[in-house]
């Protein structure tokens, strides 16, 4: 009976030995380095592990920024990778560690690269690579990349950017390198640029190339443009215009030429200060065609204010149609010329088709300035 104790006693120590020679196996990094050579030493990284190597890709994107002249978008990432490696399993039991680091110029890695790239800095064979127990292999690459972007400027300065980021290899078709996306959250951290990253979205895809069918990994970011001086200025000569516009259109015909160019004029300073920065893009800011609006609408009122004194100061006599119109219209409205007008000297019906005239003028330039400044803020 007192053997048994002991049996229990001796066990427990040979467990705890083992325990504590796992941990110094592990955190010795001298004997962890040779048995990691060990290992390698028969190692072919020129042959991949596999017929068909499935490699899953992890896209960390740390800053992205828009270079507007240059029509590109600049990307700071770490692409993530990893894949099944058979030739190189241990027994973690034996070694103390169930992992282990290794440079990565020692091991068989995949050409996965950016396809779409403009200019690119990526990949360091000399980043370290980790290595598990079961086999499976980890790499990080480093990314500064630069990607032409499809610049889409119809709702500057409150636009969104989207550009597409295609990774895959170089060499492999689809039949020898497949590749998996997996899902990452990503954490947008002390972004302080003109632009901010709103999401990033992958998937896994082919790409025909010739004849070959690769396999690609596509990650979609989203920025949006942090430009709140841009945009309070739009809103601010966009309502002054108008204000100008619809003031104007309150007016006589003879006092109405001289606000309508003044927001015209406004308008058009506005436009040139603008397009001397914007860039060329597939499309126009709205904000722009509302202020070319603007400046149109402004010359209108001008000529249709010339157009309303030119008819009440006709001559020629009236036809029957014009005479018969008036008079029924006359019932509905007012159609007699007010004092402070230039064409209170006038009479007849030339006078009263002008004030008519006028009237439908200006309700068609007052709805039009309402849409206009509809459009822009909603």
């Amino acid at each position: 009976m007192a053997s048994r104790p002991a049996a229990l006693l001796t066990a427990l120590l040979i467990s705890l030995y083992g325990v504590q020679s796992a941990l110094g196996a592990c955190s010795n990094a001298t004997q962890l380095s040779v048995q990691v050579d060990t290992l390698l030493a028969e190692y072919d990284r020129e042959a991949a592990p596999a017929a068909r190597v499935l490699v899953t890709l992890m896209l960390d994107v740390r800053h992205a920024t828009v270079d507007e002249p240059r029509a590109v978008m600049r990307l700071l990432a770490d692409l993530k990778m990893s894949w099944e490696e058979p030739r190189v399993q241990w027994n973690a039991s034996e070694w103390g560690c169930d992992s282990a680091l290794t440079a990565a110029e020692r091991l068989w890695l995949p050409d996965v690269v950016l396809l779409n790239a403009a200019a690119t800095s990526a990949g360091d064979a000399s980043l370290r690579a980790r290595l598990d127990a079961a086999g499976a292999v980890s790499w990080v690459t480093r990314l500064d990349v630069t990607v032409p972007l499809n610049l889409a400027l119809e709702a500057w300065p409150w636009d969104t950017q989207a550009c597409t980021f295609k990774f895959g290899s170089r060499f492999y078709n689809d039949d020898e390198l497949a590749i998996v996306i997996s899902e990452f959250k990503h954490a947008v951290v002390f972004e302080t640029g003109s632009w901010e990253i709103l999401k990033v979205a992958g998937e896994a895809s082919s790409w025909q190339r010739g004849a070959e069918t690769v396999s690609v990994g596509t990650w979609t970011v989203w920025v949006a443009r942090r430009a709140p001086a841009h945009a309070l200025a739009a809103a601010a000569v966009l309502l002054a215009a108008a204000l100008l516009l619809a003031t104007s259109a309150a007016l006589p015909p003879h006092q109405r030429p001289a606000l309508a160019a003044a927001a015209s004029f406004i308008a058009a300073l506005w436009l040139i200060s603008t397009l001397a920065r914007l860039p060329g893009a597939r499309s126009a800011p709205r904000s722009v065609a509302v202020m070319c609006a603007l400046c149109v609408l402004g010359a209108l009122a001008g000529a249709c204010a010339a157009l309303v004194q030119r008819l009440a100061r006709a001559s020629a006599p009236p036809p029957h149609a014009l005479r018969t119109l008036l008079s029924s219209l006359s019932t509905v409205c007012k159609l007699t010329p007010s004092e402070g007008s230039c064409m209170s000297s006038e009479s007849g019906a030339w006078a009263a088709a002008a004030v008519l005239l006028d009237r439908v003028l200006s309700a068609c330039l007052v709805f039009t300035l309402l849409v206009l400044v509809a459009v822009q803020l909603f």
